[in-house]
Formats: C-alpha cells, sequence, structure tokens
C-alpha cells in the first residue's frame, strides 16, 4: 500500500504540473506576441527600428505557424525588401499560409504563379489559390482570376470576376470590364456601359484610358455622353477604392496591371 506522504507529494506535485500548464501561452498566444514585436521593430522610429531584430520575430513567429508572419516572410521574400529576393521562398511561406485559409497568401501566391517571376509559370495553380481568395471577396484575387480567365478566352467569368473586383474599386478591373462591354466578350456589345465604366477607371487615376475615352465620345454622341458622364460620378460614390477599401490600399503599384503586395503595415487591413 501507498505511503500516505508519498500520496500526498504526488497529489501536490500533480497540482504543481496543472498550474504550469495553465500558466503557460498557447503557442499560438506567443506566435502573436512575436510578431507584434516583429511589426514593432519594423516599423519603429529611430533606436526603437530594428530590421534585423524584426526579421528574428517573424521568423519565429511564422515558424510556430503564425499566417500573418508567414506572409510578412513572404512579401520580404517577393519583393526584396530587407531580404534577398527571392520567390521560391516567398512562394514556401505564402503557400503555408493560404493553406491555412489566409485570402491575401492566397492572391499572393496566385499572383506568383500567374506573373511566373521567378518560378515556374503555372496558370491551374494560379486559377487555384486565385479562386480561393476570390471566393472569399478578395478584390484583387477577382482580379487577377478576371485575367486567368480572359487568357483561357473563358469570357463570361473573365467578366463576372472583373466586375466583382471593379465593384471594389480596382481601377485596372474597371479598366478590362468596360473594355470587355466595349467588345462583346462575355457580355453584349455596350459601348454606353463601356463609357461608364472606363470613366470610372480615368476619374481613379487610370490616364491609360483616355484614348478609349476619347473614341467612345465619338461613337456614343454628346447626350449619351453626358449621361454616362452623370451614370459614372454617381457609381463613384459606390466603387472608389478609398471608399470601399477598409484601410487597404494606398502603396505604390497596388493599381497596376498585376498589382504588388501590400506590405506589412496595410497587410491587416487586407484580410
Amino acid at each position: 500500500m501507498r505511503h500516505p506522504f508519498s500520496a500526498l507529494l504526488l497529489f501536490c506535485f500533480s497540482l504543481g504540473l496543472a498550474s504550469a500548464y495553465a500558466q503557460t501561452p498557447s503557442l499560438g498566444a506567443d506566435a502573436h506576441k512575436l510578431f507584434d514585436k516583429g511589426m514593432n521593430a519594423l516599423t519603429g522610429v529611430g533606436i526603437n527600428q530594428n530590421d534585423l531584430n524584426a526579421i528574428d520575430y517573424f521568423r519565429r513567429s511564422a515558424d510556430l505557424g503564425y499566417a500573418p508572419a508567414q506572409v510578412v516572410l513572404g512579401y520580404f521574400y517577393d519583393t526584396g525588401f530587407r531580404l534577398s529576393q527571392n520567390s521560391t521562398e516567398a512562394a514556401d511561406w505564402y503557400k503555408k499560409a493560404a493553406k491555412q485559409d489566409d485570402r491575401l497568401a492566397q492572391w499572393l501566391l496566385g499572383r506568383l504563379y500567374y506573373t511566373g517571376n521567378g518560378i515556374p509559370r503555372d496558370l491551374s495553380a494560379a486559377d487555384t489559390w486565385l479562386q480561393q481568395a476570390a471566393d472569399r471577396g478578395d478584390p484583387f484575387g477577382q482580379y487577377l482570376l478576371g485575367g486567368v480567365k480572359l487568357e483561357r478566352n473563358d469570357y463570361a467569368k473573365a467578366a463576372e470576376w472583373f466586375r466583382k473586383a471593379a465593384m471594389q474599386g480596382l481601377p485596372q478591373a474597371q479598366q478590362q470590364l468596360g473594355e470587355l462591354y466595349k467588345q462583346g466578350r462575355g457580355v453584349s456589345t455596350d459601348k454606353f456601359q463601356a463609357y461608364i465604366w472606363l470613366l470610372v477607371s480615368f476619374e481613379a487615376g487610370n490616364q491609360s484610358v483616355s484614348n478609349e475615352l476619347q473614341l467612345l465620345e465619338a461613337e456614343l454622341g454628346s447626350t449619351q455622353v453626358e449621361e454616362a458622364k452623370t451614370k459614372a460620378h454617381e457609381l463613384e460614390g459606390t466603387v472608389t477604392r478609398a471608399v470601399v477599401a477598409g484601410g487597404c490600399t494606398g502603396w505604390p503599384g497596388e493599381f497596376d496591371p498585376v498589382p504588388t503586395p501590400p506590405p506589412p503595415d496595410k497587410q491587416r487591413f487586407c484580410r
């Protein structure tokens, strides 16, 4: 029979062990704290900014499986910011986060496959990952998925995804939708609608559509042009990026034909 004193020691030991487990933060909590430290080191001012510390914190957080940290590391490798540019490493980190249903990682990974910048171009892989981001409402995923469908001559699907991205304020998607209306691809030919969407894109800063607008003005005539301008200005109240983005806007290259990845300080608004 076990000695009463031994049983008491075992009981106390069990209580202490349980207490220790209760007080130990979860790996998720640790990963989050490491990520926050990384952001503080990355965005701090003067002596508070330390790129080496930031990278170390992000890598430790990413190694613990924290998706936002994995995306930041992917961004560093993708853009060559703070780390040597390496698209293969970028894709690896994006994929880890994308498999956790991080929609930002999904469109960034799809973008790499779509462009083939530093990795083999793969439209099927691009389609897979962009579809996941697009289905979750990501405008960049929707726009790039439209580009994949366009390359595959699936004009109806391209128009569908360009429209969704256009309604979320991407001027490059608004341009693509306008051009499909002008050409009658995937939608019925409608020069009036084409003018509206191209004008919305132009007003958002896309100067590349100016010649197309002039040609359409000559075809439509002054009465229809004035009506289209009115409708475009009404539409701008709900499809301007600054209105609908929720903070996920305002970085160089956001409105390029192939959008650039949002920097770390913007990424939290893009999920």
